[in-house]
């Protein structure tokens, strides 16, 4: 039981007695920014989140109260040579019985994710929420088909379906993603548009299209932030979303079938004040707050 004033690992919502099958998230940390094109730190994440969730309390923005959700934290995958390791999370995300929740890492990771939860839905419409300054559809880059900048193009060949992915917050491009970002289909929402138009009014079209989906990840990169919010990120993107914009689309995905969720490129080392770390846990928080009105 932990002190009055303080509390456990991930706010308390952690059971270290519980098994997956037992609880309604596991948490899985993979510590890998090797494939990073810039710069590195990413890697630290999973160890500097998981640090300062022993300062979160067990409620929501709104005092949605979180007590009753349960947490089993795997710890980490190690990754060392990505090509063989990445079969690894895939094949553990995809044996888990619960909703997992990803601790990046640079956006790499997510491939293994991504293809893991297309397996584990393979029956089913997966829908995926991308909220990042890049849309990451590169075929090639820096020699490598599964770097940071490949992750939504691979997931597009694991069999997701462009028409079933939004992506929001887009401020940076590749001359090799234009055709798909023009031609291919797939929902997009710059930053601009939601300066422009208003989270609220971006939301609710993202909703509409993903209320279709039978199920629906997020993957959330976190220089989807403006710098001045989240300055510890591999490359961060001026002219980005808000923190309260993100917390508004996480919530107006209420009622939708959420399946997942990874937060990746938070780098602490880039950012002293640790204020992007702290930008990821609450992130992650009001995702569980999202879960548990619908559980309830």
């Amino acid at each position: 039981m932990a002190e009055e004033g303080t509390h456990g690992l991930w706010g308390d919502l952690h059971r270290p007695d519980l098994t997956p099958e037992q609880t309604d998230f596991s948490v899985i940390g993979i510590p890998f920014d090797g494939l990073a094109s810039a710069r590195k730190g990413a890697a630290r994440a999973p160890e500097r989140l998981r640090y300062w969730s022993r300062h979160l309390t067990p409620f929501s923005e709104d005092r949605t109260r979180l007590k009753d959700m349960t947490i089993c934290d795997l710890g980490d995958i190690p990754v060392t040579a990505p090509e063989s390791d990445f079969v690894l999370v895939r094949q553990k995300v995809a044996s888990l019985p619960n909703m997992p929740i990803i601790l990046g890492g640079d956006h790499s990771v997510s491939i293994p994710v991504l293809q893991a939860q297309r397996e584990r839905f393979k029956n089913q419409r997966l829908g995926i929420l991308w909220v990042d300054a890049h849309p990451d559809l590169c075929d090639f880059f820096d020699g490598s088909r599964i770097s940071h900048a490949n992750t939504m193009r691979r997931a597009l060949e694991f069999g997701i379906e462009p028409h079933d992915v939004c992506m929001v917050g887009l401020r940076s491009w590749e001359e090799q993603e234009i055709d798909l970002i023009e031609n291919g289909g797939i929902h997009v929402y710059t930053a601009a548009d939601v300066a422009e138009r208003g989270m609220r009014k971006i939301a609710d079209s993202v909703y509409n299209i993903l209320n279709d989906c039978d199920v629906v990840h997020i993957s959330l990169d976190i220089d989807c932030l403006d710098p001045s919010v989240a300055p510890g990120t591999g490359i961060p993107e001026f002219g980005g979303l808000t923190s309260r914009d993100v917390l508004t689309l996480i919530k107006s995905m209420q009622d939708l079938p959420l399946a997942g969720l990874d937060v990746v490129e938070i780098a602490p080392s880039l950012d002293p004040s640790e204020s992007t770390v702290f930008a990821g846990l609450k992130i992650i928080m009001e995702y569980i707050a999202v879960v548990a009105r619908k559980k309830h």
